[in-house]
């Protein structure tokens, strides 16, 4: 499906990339595949606010994701959750094809399952499939590509998501080792709420907040807390962007107590306020259009 990339930036922080469709009004649906090259591969953290599942195809180096040092190596896949730090760091020789999407794209498909829901939210890298899915997931890039809608498109990358949830080694292991970090994983996903603690999350899942800690950690890499604010803060990325909420009420519905203190934590974890984030969508028609997103 072609689309235009508008590149938008927030300052301070890190910069934000957003992406923008050709047709239609800002905020519309956007799912893009496109190749990245060493030549066009950002070298300096920055933050999108899509997300990015990128298959290398051939190249070595590191991507550091969140500061953390993944090396790239042909037939893995990376998938980068919006807000996640990123920049590359590759040799030459680096050819990656990526599908960026926006956060409302897979809307037309309902509720997803929570693996798949898990791995939007905290990213993965990265996924190793075996050859026979790595020869699926070449192709079902192909048929996001040659979409003759963005539904049917939304369909393919979903199956697509279904192959990535399966290859990863974190996603298999929550799936079959751990009913407490299931447990608190729906808890988190289906009510993002800044009220919830990982003391209040512990109390319902009847463990301690340690313990829960402990096995959420080793499941999945990240912190319970850290876990915690990433589902808020994409729940205010859909809502800003996919609704009219003003931000005092978005803040209301995400149980802050002041509008402030949701401004100061969205510019944490997004790297932008409130306004600014919207303002990527909706100002997009207004800004000069580049013809490739630079990852």
């Amino acid at each position: 499906m072609s689309a235009n990339r508008s590149l938008s930036v927030a300052t301070p922080v890190f910069p934000v990339h957003d992406i923008a469709p050709r047709n239609g009004p800002a905020g519309t649906p956007v799912i893009i595949v496109e190749p990245i090259t060493a030549d066009v591969a950002i070298g300096s953290p920055h933050r999108h606010a899509f997300t990015q599942l990128v298959l290398v195809e051939r190249g070595t180096g590191t991507h550091q994701v969140d500061f953390a040092s993944v090396p790239i190596r042909a037939g893995e896949l990376h998938l980068l959750a919006p807000g996640q730090v990123h920049h590359w760091q590759a040799d030459p020789g680096l050819r990656c094809l990526a599908i960026l999407f926006s956060e409302d794209a897979l809307d037309p498909l309902g509720l997803l399952p929570d693996r798949i829901r898990e791995l939007l939210l905290l990213g993965a890298a990265p996924i190793a499939p075996p050859a026979p899915a790595l020869a699926r997931i070449r192709r079902l890039f192909a048929a996001i590509e040659d979409a003759p809608s963005p539904e049917t498109g939304a369909y393919i990358l979903a199956a697509l998501l279904h192959e990535c949830a399966d290859a990863s080694v974190e996603h298999q292991t929550l799936g079959s080792h751990s009913a407490l970090t299931r447990d608190f994983m729906r808890c988190v996903l289906r009510s993002p709420d800044a009220r919830l603690t990982v003391a209040s999350c512990a109390a319902r899942l009847s463990v301690t907040a340690g313990y829960l800690a402990e096995q959420v950690v080793a499941d999945t890499g990240s912190t319970p807390g850290r876990i915690l604010r990433t589902a808020i803060a994409r729940e205010a990325q859909r809502l800003l962007s996919g609704s009219d909420l003003s931000a005092a009420q978005i803040s209301s519905k995400l149980g802050f107590s002041e509008p402030s203190y949701f401004s100061r934590f969205f510019r944490r974890e997004v790297g932008s306020t409130p306004t600014e984030y919207r303002g990527l969508g909706t100002d997009a028609a207004a800004r000069p259009r580049k013809e490739r997103h630079a990852s």
